[in-house]
């Protein structure tokens, strides 16, 4: 996710990680379009984050970026609709309500999902694109992730103690 050679400050929450991103370093399984841009705030751009997050039964990766993009609202939806179809995402919800719309999608058989929120002002040209990259993956028991043939580590109570 993070380029190499790419040496930049990390923040420690609570329960992971987090990093932020340049713009080349998005997803590339959610792209973006052509003449999208960082959004800037009043406090400034807000680059994109990948977050490593630890939870007690999984590991949850997530990648968050707000972005302006210069399509209206319907043409924003249609083209992330028809972007993300062709590379086998499916839409499991979309609603459209006024200025804005919602749209999440998933891979088929992964616990990888896409959440993706569009606002438009009547009186502007472009829209605001918040998109959220979730990957969950469980963890798997220690005894689980050992191969069948290794021996089990002796227990403390069998280690031999010099007296």
């Amino acid at each position: 996710m993070v380029s190499a050679n790419s040496l930049r400050s990390f923040r420690r929450t609570h329960n992971g990680i987090m990093v932020h991103l340049r713009l080349d370093e998005w997803a590339a399984d959610v792209p973006l379009p052509k003449d999208a841009v960082v959004f800037e705030t009043g406090d400034g751009p807000f680059y994109p984050y990948w977050r490593l997050v630890l939870e007690p039964d999984e590991t949850v990766e997530v990648l968050v970026g707000w972005f302006k993009i210069p399509c209206s609202l319907d043409q924003t939806i249609a083209w992330y609709q028809a972007e993300l179809g062709k590379s086998g995402w499916v839409n499991i919800k979309s609603f459209k309500e006024g200025e804005t719309a919602g749209i999440n999608f998933q891979r088929p058989g992964t616990n990888l999902r896409v959440e993706i929120s569009v606002l438009n002002r009547k009186d502007r040209s472009d829209s605001s694109v918040m998109i959220r990259r979730v990957v969950k993956r469980p963890w798997t028991p220690v005894e689980e992730q050992l191969p069948a043939e290794a021996e089990a580590l002796p227990h403390e109570a069998e280690v031999p103690v010099a007296a």
